[in-house]
């Protein structure tokens, strides 16, 4: 009897055993929804992230404001719009990345190992669904709007583990959205604002502007400026617009960006021409180029926040007395990029030019 008491309390010690041990070998999973309804199902923090696909460089600029970053990156996108790669200098591994082309195919994406591959969210049928049939998760970034902004940094806290640095970048993007708003919003009086793309394709210039919903399109709204070419351009991409029709708004300011170009000689040419010199803005010297380092500000990267601040100053500037553009930008990438003096200077403000 005594015997067969003893098996008992052994078989059920063994038994309460089973669980714990068994409770070891399973990873905790991490299911992270994107701003698209995707869901990507991980087996924890990734420890092998890459990004990838056209735009990567907004989707890196995001990634790397968080410190874990340049140890989790293995893959990294095409990221050079014009003025070099901003990663080479986030990234003190970067020369043990993996680069990848624009046009990067699946294959070449598998090659990399990621636990999680990073792109826009425009990618999803041409580039993201392929990669998901391979087995491999994939999250995708919105990034074109403040709001979005909000829900990717939420996304990224939770995919870096870091939930805490995403809370204070968001808490950075809305309080300098806020300065700028709360200064602009009661204003009865809104200049006249003219922002456009210059393009050259096979030597013919053109000049474009945005969707009244794009970024560049809600910063002058923010910045306390009337975008006169929202009523004919409410949506889709970039669109045309013409010399005549540019005349006929005669806009109070002109903005200019030029991605693929040096905006500054597309500037100078625009004030040569006689014909834009018949334009008020030309006439009264607003005329001016949005201010570029590695990207344009105005773009839905991270520096639109930048290209807020700095565009509100030129729209009103007897509201932003007190705003020091040259502090803010030096601020924005230290504080953001973590990013020495020595760094700041000769790798953004060469480029600025200020």
């Amino acid at each position: 009897m005594k015997k067969l008491l003893y098996i008992l309390i052994l078989l059920v010690l063994i038994t309460s055993l089973l669980p714990a041990a068994g409770s070891r070998e399973v990873k905790t999973s991490l299911v992270i929804e994107d701003t698209t309804g995707n869901i990507a199902r991980l087996e924890g923090i990734p420890e092998r992230i890459t990004f990838a696909g056209r735009a990567s460089n907004m989707v890196a600029d995001v990634l790397y404001m968080f410190p874990e970053a340049s140890s989790r990156i293995v893959g990294v996108g095409m990221t050079n719009q014009r003025n070099g790669e901003f990663v080479r200098v986030l990234d003190p591994q970067y020369d043990s990345k993996i680069y990848l082309e624009r046009n990067v195919g699946p294959e070449q994406i598998a090659v990399t190992q990621p636990d999680l591959v990073v792109m826009k969210n425009f990618q999803k049928k041409n580039l993201g669904d392929p990669v998901s049939q391979l087995g491999i998760p994939v999250l995708y970034l919105n990034l074109e709007s403040p709001e979005f902004y909000e829900k990717d940094f939420r996304i990224l806290g939770k995919m870096f583990g870091n939930p805490a640095r995403a809370e204070e970048l968001i808490r950075y993007y809305r309080d300098e959205k806020d300065f700028v708003t709360e200064q602009t919003k009661t204003l009865t009086e809104k200049p006249d604002i003219l922002f456009i793309y210059h393009t050259t394709r096979d030597g013919i210039a053109a000049f474009n502007t945005p969707p009244g919903t794009w970024i560049q399109s809600r910063m002058v709204e923010m910045a306390g400026g009337n975008p006169v070419w929202t009523d004919i351009h409410p949506g889709g991409g970039w669109s045309k617009v013409n010399l005549e029709q540019i005349a006929a708004w005669n806009p109070d300011q002109i903005y200019v960006v030029a991605y693929k170009e040096d905006v500054n000689k597309v500037l100078n040419s625009m004030k040569n021409s006689s014909e834009w010199q018949e334009l008020s803005a030309v006439k009264n010297g607003q005329l001016t180029a949005f201010p570029v380092d590695f990207y344009s500000w105005d773009q839905p990267d991270s520096r639109w926040i930048l290209g807020l601040k700095w565009l509100a100053k030129q729209i009103h500037p007897e509201l932003f007395t007190d705003l020091d553009i040259q502090k803010m930008t030096k601020s924005f990438f230290k504080d953001l990029y973590f990013l020495t003096d020595e760094q700041y200077e000769t790798e953004i403000l060469s480029r600025l030019g200020w």
